[in-house]
């Protein structure tokens, strides 16, 4: 039967007109709720159907919205557009599975294990999940916030793209990572006014110096995502740098711009993460080429304790000692960070203390997604049983509470096998670029496992695990990439 005859039969218009009276009835309940989540969603489900049939411009639409402006979304009151982001990368899963299923060589390529794993972890969370489940709002939210980036990674991972569209993917990273200076210039001297400035608000108010990953007013912006975000995309420059694909002087003037945003808000994690990226980027390079790398070395350390300086003496107006006993206090004793009873050694105390051999099933298991997430009207029923107590103040800790420490080993075996794979394409590829590159996603997986005992954005956050997406994808294409190099050339070894 011709497409024409079904477009014009009875049947066809009947399923037709009962289809859209349902969604239009659908959308006209969701309307009403004034939902912001369910809202978002459907706009998100709407506009991601029809763009399911180009990944590409989907790509584009969730690294520009969802790492470019969520700051700009913020400050107009649109951030609930965030909330269709979210789903248009929920809807990558689509093409994302579909090719890694795929039986047609065409499409079928090499796939890493930790994408594998990735996959894996997804389908364990939600059968665990469903086996105990608690609600289906719980069960949805939580898979939207675990997974909401993960459609990304797989179609980043997994779709036949060319080299040529992930260096345009890539400079639209860079450009957007060079678009902190501006924001984290506008936000420190502007914005910090507002909440008392530095003088009255002292480290509190300048945690709205967040770059564009979202500038919240009333506390709790992304600030540490924007550093993890440029330390990355500085790792990525230096990286290419070391191989000869970046001039010095390019790279320095790059390097000041992304470094630049470190200096206007208190973030003091960065004192940490700086000297860990230059040993993973340099430690091989200084044992070769001490002379060199040095240095480079030195300088980075140097700026870590003018940063160090910064944060403690003109941000805090305290004392090292004071800042190092403060630190202790309120990451390693009893005091709870911030207005929370716990903090980020207590939590896993506290968890820990509450789990044991007694109930192997949420000790193994845990809860369910979203059981423990504690913010506002969807709040998770662990979280709503210990109010106040913050117990997903950490990556770790989320995980523990909803899947488990299998959940949580399953979570980490991902970023072991990521970078096993990635030392060896960084340490065997002949192609400068796959060496640079993976060194650089190293660095990140590095970031990634201090999140871990740092906070809950990992699994929580959109901007971090697009981020991550961006990353594990990328890494999954370099995988492909040096495997179908290495293709031809063992072909020809076979032959001989």
């Amino acid at each position: 039967m011709q497409l024409s005859n079904v477009a014009n039969s009875l049947w066809f218009k009947l399923v037709l007109f009962g289809t859209a009276s349902l969604l239009a009835v659908l959308f006209g309940m969701i309307a009403i709720t004034n939902n912001p989540i369910f809202i978002g969603l459907a706009v998100g489900m709407i506009l991601g159907l029809f763009l399911l049939a180009s990944p590409k411009i989907a790509i584009w639409i969730v690294l520009v919205l969802g790492l470019g402006a969520p700051a700009l979304l913020d400050m107009t009151g649109l951030s609930r557009m965030l909330w269709a982001v979210s789903m248009l990368s929920l809807l990558l899963w689509v093409p994302g599975v579909i090719n890694l299923f795929s039986l047609n060589p065409q499409y079928k390529k090499p796939t890493p294990v930790f994408i594998w794993l990735a996959v894996l972890f997804a389908i364990f969370a939600v059968i665990s999940t469903v086996l105990q489940l608690h609600s289906f709002g719980e069960l949805f939210g939580g898979f939207k916030r675990y997974f909401q980036a993960f459609g990304l990674m797989l179609a980043l991972a997994t779709i036949p793209w060319a080299r040529v569209d992930f260096n345009r993917w890539l400079k639209l990273l860079l450009a957007i990572a060079l678009l902190q200076l501006p924001f984290a210039l506008f936000e420190r001297f502007v914005l910090v006014k507002f909440r008392g400035g530095i003088e009255l608000g002292g480290g509190q108010a300048t945690d709205v110096v967040a770059g564009t990953m979202g500038a919240n007013l009333q506390g709790g912006s992304p600030n540490a995502i924007m550093v993890f975000f440029v330390l990355l995309a500085f790792a990525f420059v230096v990286a290419r740098w070391k191989e000869k694909l970046i001039p010095t002087a390019k790279m320095l003037l790059i390097s000041l711009v992304l470094l630049a945003p470190l200096a206007l808000g208190e973030t003091k994690i960065v004192v940490v993460l700086l000297p860990l990226i230059s040993l993973i980027l340099f430690a091989k390079d200084i044992r070769r080429e001490p002379s060199k790398f040095l240095p480079i070395f030195s300088v980075l350390i140097l700026l870590t304790v003018a940063l160090a300086y910064i944060y403690v003496y003109m941000m805090l107006d305290s004392t090292f000692t004071e800042a190092f006993v403060g630190t202790l206090q309120y990451n390693i004793h009893e005091m709870g960070y911030g207005n929370l009873l716990l903090n980020r050694t207590t939590v896993m105390t506290f968890w820990a203390g509450l789990h044991d051999w007694y109930d192997p099933l949420t000790f193994l298991f845990g809860h369910g997604l979203g059981s423990s997430y504690g913010a506002g009207f969807d709040a998770g029923h662990m979280a709503r049983l210990y109010p106040k107590y913050g117990i997903n103040l950490t990556t770790i800790s989320t995980l523990l509470w909803d899947l488990g420490v299998v959940g949580l080993v399953f979570y980490i075996s991902i970023l072991l096998s990521a970078w096993v794979q990635l030392s060896k394409l960084a340490a065997t590829s002949l192609n400068p670029i796959i060496r640079a590159d993976s060194l650089a996603i190293k660095v990140g997986l590095a970031l990634m496992f201090t999140f871990l005992m740092y906070s809950d954005s990992q699994v929580n956050l959109m901007v971090h695990e697009i981020i991550i997406a961006c990353m594990l994808g990328y890494g999954a294409f370099l995988y492909r990439e040096q495997v179908e190099t290495n293709a031809p050339r063992a072909t020809e070894l076979s032959r001989i």
